[in-house]
């Protein structure tokens, strides 16, 4: 497994290592379907409640927040129920490093009052203003939208702000950024060439291990070692996170999500979600709601 490094020993080239991305941004009241849904912990969740409350179930515990404060929840399957006025800014985003692991401790949830976040909580709303204005009435849609460089690199600098202002919120909670050891140089590409494809994009190990100049079993075994997963299974890890979120909070049919995610067909897709999820895609997705 990577090690872990502390702050100051980090070199500055192992961030170019570090993945952060905008999944989606909402602010308004919440609809019924998600008034009370499955959490999900991927995308991580940042949530200004503005109005009412929320109660999460989360491991057999119950938490609940209350109107005022910013909630971070911590990494852990479970239930969330919002109260019906309940009216949020949310934010849900990715910051993490390629073995999984999150820029800080997700093992439990943290609330702050607003109050002492106002920079954060100004910058969040900047944000919220951009993507409404470039992409209105875009939610969990996002990633799927149409960009130019200068929408894209605009929407990088502000996340990048507001990435600033959440490290400031969770190093004011007492936490320390997480660290990793610098990746192989070949892992490393590998990853980035992962990274770049879209998830209809086939993985064939052997053709990614060509294009890194190693053996099939090299590859595998520097994946684990490095990693901690092999390069099907990171990639499988990616689709599933991507199938688990796209059901839930998306209207699109489950043939378009199946195609989407590289299936090419809908009992393909079917017999996939059952095996990793415990349910068809269709059960699942109505279960959950």
């Amino acid at each position: 497994m990577a090690k872990r490094l502390p702050p100051t020993a980090e070199p500055l080239g192992n961030w170019y290592d570090f993945r952060t991305q905008l999944a989606w941004i909402y602010d308004g009241p919440l609809g019924k379907k998600y008034q009370q849904n499955e959490y999900l912990s991927h995308p991580q969740a940042a949530w200004l409640i503005r109005k009412g409350s929320v109660t999460l179930t989360l491991g057999g515990t119950r938490e609940r927040y209350r109107e005022g404060y910013w909630v971070f929840p911590r990494d852990k399957k479970g239930y969330q129920e919002f109260s019906p006025d309940a009216h949020i800014l949310s934010i849900r985003f990715v910051a993490e490093w390629p073995t999984g692991e999150p820029l800080f401790d997700r093992s439990k949830s943290y609330a702050i009052p607003a109050a002492k976040l106002p920079e954060f909580t100004r910058i969040s709303e900047m944000l919220e203003q951009h993507v409404g204005r470039e992409y209105p009435g875009v939610t969990v849609e996002l990633q799927r939208m149409s960009g130019s460089p200068r929408r894209f690199f605009e929407m990088q600098r502000m996340l990048y702000d507001w990435m600033q202002a959440y490290t400031a919120a969770m190093e004011s909670q007492g936490l320390t950024p997480h660290t990793i050891a610098k990746l192989d140089d070949r892992v490393r590409e590998a990853v980035h060439i992962l990274e770049k494809r879209t998830l209809n994009h086939p993985l064939r190990e052997r053709e990614l291990a060509i294009l890194v100049g190693l053996s099939l079993s090299q590859l595998n075994k520097l994946f684990v070692r490095n990693l901690g997963k092999t390069p099907t299974e990171y990639w499988e890890e990616k689709r599933l996170s991507a199938a688990r979120l796209t059901l839930l909070s998306s209207e699109r049919s489950i043939k378009s999500i199946a195609y989407d995610l590289g299936f090419s067909s809908l009992p393909h897709f079917s017999a996939w979600v059952k095996k990793k999820l415990g349910q068809s895609p269709r059960h699942f997705r109505l279960r959950r709601r």
